[in-house]
């Protein structure tokens, strides 16, 4: 294994944050992120991003014991609240309303109702569109189709791909980390599991991504048994060493994981488990940020729910039913892991998870 950076005698963990993760930071202990997000905000003498996310909180536990077919409306405003929360607590300006709105894709050749024919449109302004900004995302792209959006979810990606009879999108990785290479130069890294290290496979990896094998004093030192490979970037970032790094060096390690978060995508627990996030052919790969794709699907069935109910049901009595069961109940848990973090820039996770975890 690569020789991992460090701040002072801790490495450099993975981040869950995008655009502005605590490196220097220690971990959070906490049970949910609730509770310590409004301390922070409190502490940050945020009043009003404070006043949204006590309000996310309650359209959360609103919808704890609500059904699938109701859950949504409340799910979305509780998205629509803590996004609020984000934009007040980094400064961004937004128009206080969605940003997004559905539409019907159905045509007359193909009137039946499925996720595909469920539309996603991005509007010019608007709560959506201003935390695209925040994520600085390039896509041009403004409309949707709800399924697309679905697949491009790391936390439902086996749920879709059964669903759609589909190669998975996201291949596993393990234990990302920050690594030397160099006089001055760092990169990514990570472990990468025998199953994905054949040739048809490696092939389906984001450019800028390449396989590589430990040699033999590499592997002797590593810390794990599954592989003798790692996925690694091409490309470097300057890393200078120093016990104490420079803030040009946080910078410049800031800037690169901003990058790569958006081909690699976590899924929250304990131990969040990282994938990376390739391209395969006949599916639609969604240049854009977990936050916004949660917000957009949830918003689309939210609208479903709120006023074609009967339409809901019929999704829900079809053959992709247990992606959209699985997306309403793993979102709600997930949407709020990432915007907490993105809030404070800090890891939070309950005790008894090991800090080498992350």
């Amino acid at each position: 294994m690569s020789d991992e950076i460090r701040i002072s005698d801790r490495p450099v963990r993975f981040a869950r944050a995008t655009c502005a993760p605590g490196f220097r930071e220690k971990r959070i202990i906490s049970s949910t992120p609730w509770e310590y997000v409004s301390l922070w905000l409190r502490k940050q003498h945020l009043v009003n991003a404070e006043i949204y996310w006590n309000q996310a909180r309650n359209f959360f536990d609103a919808a704890r014991d609500l059904p699938t077919e109701s859950a949504p409306l409340p799910l979305y405003y509780a998205f629509l609240n803590a996004t609020k929360t984000l934009l007040e607590a980094k400064g961004v300006a937004y128009n206080p309303y969605h940003g997004v709105a559905g539409f019907d894709m159905r045509t007359a050749a193909n009137g039946r109702i499925r996720l595909d024919n469920e539309g996603i449109k991005i509007k010019g302004s608007g709560v959506l569109p201003s935390l695209i900004s925040y994520f600085g995302e390039m896509e041009a792209a403004r409309t949707y189709a709800l399924g697309d959006v679905l697949s491009n979810l790391a936390f439902i990606h086996r749920a879709y791909s059964v669903s759609y009879s589909r190669n998975e999108l996201f291949l596993s990785i393990a234990n990302p980390r920050y690594v030397r290479s160099g006089v001055g130069q760092a990169r990514f890294e990570a472990d990468l599991p025998i199953e994905h290290c054949h040739g048809q496979t490696v092939r389906t990896f984001p450019a800028g991504y390449r396989k590589r094998e430990l040699t033999e004093a590499e592997w002797e030192a590593a810390s794990f048994d599954s592989s003798r490979h790692v996925i690694e970037t091409i490309n470097t970032f300057a890393w200078s060493g120093a016990r104490r790094p420079t803030d040009a060096d946080i910078t410049s390690l800031c800037a690169f994981h901003r990058e790569l978060r958006l081909e690699i995508n976590y899924i929250s627990g304990e131990r969040p488990n990282w994938y990376l996030k390739r391209y395969l052919a006949n599916t639609t790969r969604i240049q854009r940020n977990n936050l916004t794709l949660m917000f957009m699907a949830m918003h689309r069935f939210s609208e479903i729910a709120r006023y074609k109910p009967v339409e809901l049901n019929r999704l829900l009595e079809g053959g992709k039913n247990w992606l959209i069961y699985e997306f309403v109940e793993v979102a709600r848990n997930q949407f709020i892991d990432e915007i907490a973090a993105e809030i404070t820039g800090h890891e939070i996770s309950p005790a008894g998870v090991r800090q080498s975890s992350f």
